[in-house]
């Protein structure tokens, strides 16, 4: 868990009996104000008192003062009092998220101030934080690298079966056009037959037909001279009958 802000410490070792440093312990944030502001009229460029201004603003959510005092104290040739507000400045960035800047001021509150063990755990601890957010962040990205592939996947694989499936479709309906066509041609092959068939059966009909009336016309001739014949073989007999009556008288 990253430490609280180290404020009253190092207001004690400055101040001894600052009233200030008593109202804050206190409770009593608007009357320590109060006191740092007086004092800063007084002393535009205590350092000290930016430093117990800036950290009273911060206890009262006043985070513009805070910060703008907080600076003023950082740039004190102290290097123990500018470590303290580097620290409480990293603090506050912690507290507004803003992790890359509050490690920043960690580091800079230990380089001035060796021996600052609060700053020290608060820069491990959210170095660890800024490492753990960093391997989130790459397993995030990897999970979403590996779900897109996924979706893309399956995405082609969908395309790959449309286009099985609409290939599929096609050889249906070429094959089906190619029955179709069978059928016709073998309908239109059958009708032909048929046709040649039909005609076939005309011409013979026809021959038939004629022949017919040839054999209708000879029996014609035939009987005509069968009664012909019959006919004179009358006249020959009445003709040797009448020779012989002649011949008896």
């Amino acid at each position: 868990m990253i430490r609280l802000l180290a404020f009253l410490l190092y207001l004690g070792v400055l101040f001894g009996q600052d009233k200030g440093k008593k109202a804050y312990e206190e409770g009593q944030y608007d009357e320590a104000r109060i006191y740092y502001e007086h004092v800063l009229k007084n002393r535009k460029k205590d350092n000290g008192a930016q430093f117990g201004l800036g950290v009273t603003a911060y206890q009262q959510k006043d985070m513009e003062t805070a910060a703008r005092a907080l600076n003023n104290a950082m740039n004190s040739d102290d290097k123990s009092l500018a470590s303290k507000a580097m620290y409480n400045l990293g603090n506050m960035f912690r507290d507004q998220q803003k992790m890359e800047e509050s490690l920043a001021l960690y580091r800079k509150a230990i380089e001035l101030d060796p021996t600052d063990e609060d700053a020290k755990v608060n820069y491990e601890l959210l170095k660890q934080v800024l490492q753990q957010q960093e391997q989130q962040q790459q397993q995030d990205k990897q999970n979403q690298e590996q779900d897109q592939e996924k979706q893309d996947q399956q995405k082609q694989d969908q395309d790959s079966e449309g286009q099985d499936e609409q290939n599929k479709n096609q050889d249906n309906q070429e094959k089906s056009e190619d029955q179709q066509k069978q059928q016709e041609d073998q309908q239109q092959s059958q009708s032909e037959k048929e046709k040649e068939q039909q005609q076939s059966q005309a011409k013979k009909d026809e021959t038939q037909d004629q022949k017919t009336d040839k054999q209708m016309q000879a029996e014609a001739i035939l009987n005509a001279l069968k009664d012909q014949e019959k006919i004179n073989q009358k006249r020959q007999i009445a003709k040797s009958k009448s020779r012989k009556l002649e011949k008896d008288w």
